[in-house]
């Protein structure tokens, strides 16, 4: 009974720990594409420092993948080498040490037999498109309150006005 109390402690314990080491943790995430833009899914994806693998793991069916790597300050420059099938890059581990709290996040990418350090727009969507539909939204907004405020108009022009009453006045 001990020996579990000690094992659901310390497994408490890491995992409390690993939630206050966000300045330690670097993420090496990207796409693993074939010449024609396809996701190779459970494609394997290493990433090495000399001959020791500090992390692994396998691409899903869109053919992305994360990797979580323990890194400290100090390692900022550090020469990784990431691989994927027959494809290989060296990366450098690049994060502000002064900010604690972001996420250290490094995209890296492979299409066919090219090598992207950059996040990959998977949907081809140029990002000037977004506030070009944001314009076109509120213009479509807009003209259809403003018909709507002169069909009111209308209709408050066009509709017959009762005829007022006029009421006698009393001489006392």
């Amino acid at each position: 009974m001990r020996v579990l109390i000690l094992v659901v402690f310390c497994m408490a314990f890491s995992s409390v720990w690993a939630e206050h080491e966000v300045d330690h943790r670097y993420n090496i995430r990207g796409y693993i594409l074939d010449k024609n833009e396809q996701p190779i899914s459970n494609q394997n994806v290493q990433v090495f420092d000399g001959s020791q693998m500090l992390a692994e793991g396998k691409t899903d069916s869109a053919g992305f993948y994360s990797l979580h790597l323990h890194l400290h300050n100090s390692d900022k420059g550090r020469k990784l080498r990431l691989r994927s099938g027959s494809n290989e890059a060296e990366i450098r581990a690049t994060f502000d040490v002064d900010d604690l709290s972001t996420l250290r996040e490094h995209d890296a990418n492979f299409v066919g037999d090219e090598f992207i350090e950059a996040a990959l727009n998977r949907f081809r969507i140029p990002p000037w498109s977004y506030p070009l539909a944001g314009l076109i939204i509120v213009a479509f907004i807009a003209v259809k309150l403003e018909k709507r405020r002169k069909r009111k108009l209308r209709e408050k022009h066009s509709a017959p006005t009762p005829k007022k009453k006029h009421k006698r006045r009393r001489k006392h």
